[in-house]
């Protein structure tokens, strides 16, 4: 694979991905990916938000048959879980479960273990007999239709590392990622070494984010029982003057320029 950042997007997936679709196919990806209820189960998880009910559901597949291919796309290192963080009201022996919580399972979401799956399985694993015949149209056509949504999976992915370079000298992070629970769902939640929260929000949109986010976020926040000791905003678009000029020391604020420390 060449990856050369003088092209164009298009070029470099035609030249690296496209014309090399029977090889990529055959051995990259494992065969057993090809199964119909494998590659239906790893389509699900591509375009889904992850959580293993979604999934499942997605796919067309109970739980049992679910399971079973999760586990065999498991074993051969495509597929992983990533467990929730929500921490669950005690139970009294012989009480009642509190009414909100009643019929509540927390979930796992599956992940792909390599961010290439993610792609193969979202845009060209869906056009494979076309693309096999060198017609790549439909291909494009969905990745236009399509890649802001893809992209913003990959934005939240980005913003976890961001947040643990930026913390790493001071307090470094040694826990970070998506935080679901039953109330809320978070683009990012990360503890520090000093027990320090952050919790995040990454907008890959085309405006600019402002100060209503941060609101909504606090707002969320309460809900969900947690204290954070610091408002983290990732931006495609930058932000408003108003949270610019912010004086907050609770509000950390990340723009594309920011990311460019990734590379260093």
């Amino acid at each position: 694979m060449t990856l050369n950042f003088s092209d164009s997007l298009t070029s470099s997936i035609r030249t690296n991905i496209l014309d090399r679709y029977d090889f990529l196919k055959t051995k990259i990806l494992p065969p057993p990916s090809f199964e119909k209820t494998k590659r239906r189960v790893l389509h699900a998880v591509a375009v889904s938000d992850g959580k293993v009910i979604n999934v499942f559901r997605r796919a067309g597949l109970g739980r049992r048959e679910g399971y079973a291919a999760y586990d065999a796309l498991h074993r051969i290192g495509m597929l992983y879980k990533e467990h929730s963080r929500e921490s669950m009201p005690p139970t009294v022996p012989g009480g009642k479960k509190r009414k909100e919580v009643r019929g509540y399972t927390v979930q796992a979401k599956i992940r792909f273990t390599h961010p290439f799956y993610r792609f193969w399985h979202t845009f060209v694993e869906p056009h494979g007999e076309e693309i096999e015949k060198g017609i790549f149209e439909p291909f494009f056509d969905d990745l236009s239709e399509n890649f802001d949504r893809y992209v913003s999976f990959t934005f939240e992915d980005l913003s976890n590392a961001l947040i643990k370079q930026t913390f790493e000298t001071q307090d470094p992070i040694f826990e970070k990622g998506n935080y679901w629970d039953r109330h809320n769902e978070f683009d990012l939640m990360a503890r520090t070494t000093a027990n320090r929260i952050i919790v995040g929000e990454c907008k890959w949109k085309g405006h600019k984010v402002c100060k209503s986010l941060v609101s909504k976020l606090k707002s969320k926040c309460e809900r969900s029982g947690l204290k954070p000791d610091y408002f983290a905003l990732f931006s495609k678009s930058g932000f408003s003057n108003e949270l610019r000029s912010s004086n907050d020391p609770q509000l950390l604020c990340f723009d594309l320029d920011d990311f460019e420390r990734l590379l260093a």
